[in-house]
């Protein structure tokens, strides 16, 4: 067995499936794609929202078969808008931190092809989110340039041309770092802290409660 392949049985194995990406693709070639099995990976000390795994499984219905990473909880720096692109998902122009993500094993193989990692990790992921953005429709959109919480969706065609990095995020955090002591998603526990107070730039994820959400 070659190394290629051994690699490639290797990451296979390592992959622990937790759902299906059940949205229509976003490229055209990939239409014909049945639903993808997905690995959800969180940090330690990541803070579930509440209704967690229902959360995630709208999430799921609605994130392209053909995607590579999606964020569930995030810091997105204020000049870095987010695209709508439906009721619960968003596409990223720059977002800090891995607090949690969805990864297919396609992603997983593109961010293996795109090794090294030059930095911290999750701001190598973060700026391979920009590099989509280094265009055009960057400038319009105001990235890197303008606080511009979210933006409107590119006309598909380029969009699918646009996302080398076929990154996504939830649109509501779904988790959250915890900051002090408490375990509940309450603004002390995910909010609060005088060092997120002083960055001022970025918008920290913190979810509400299911309940506030709705009500």
């Amino acid at each position: 067995m070659v190394a290629h392949e051994w690699y490639q049985k290797k990451l296979v194995g390592m992959f622990s499936i937790s759902g299906f990406a059940e949205g229509p693709a976003l490229i055209h070639d990939n239409e014909d794609m049945n639903p993808v099995p997905v690995c959800v990976i969180l940090e330690d000390d990541a803070v579930l929202s509440d209704r967690f795994a229902e959360r995630l499984s709208t999430l799921l219905k609605e994130l392209p078969r053909d995607f590579h990473f999606c964020s569930l909880g995030y810091s997105r720096p204020k000049t870095a808008p987010i695209i709508e692109y439906s009721t619960h998902l968003g596409i990223p122009s720059c977002l800090w931190y891995l607090t949690g993500y969805v990864l297919s094993l396609e992603g997983a193989r593109h961010l293996i092809e795109s090794l090294p990692v030059s930095g911290p990790v999750d701001s190598w992921i973060g700026l391979k989110m920009c590099t989509n953005w280094d265009n055009t429709y960057g400038d319009m959109m105001g990235v890197g340039k303008y606080t511009t919480a979210k933006s409107n969706l590119p006309p598909r065609r380029d969009l699918a041309k646009i996302m080398k990095f076929r990154a996504f995020a939830a649109l509501i955090p779904l988790c959250a770092q915890k900051v002090g002591a408490s375990s509940t998603m309450d603004a002390s526990a995910t909010r609060g802290g005088g060092w997120r107070d002083r960055d001022t730039d970025i918008t920290y994820s913190g979810p509400p409660s299911y309940d506030d959400e709705v009500g």
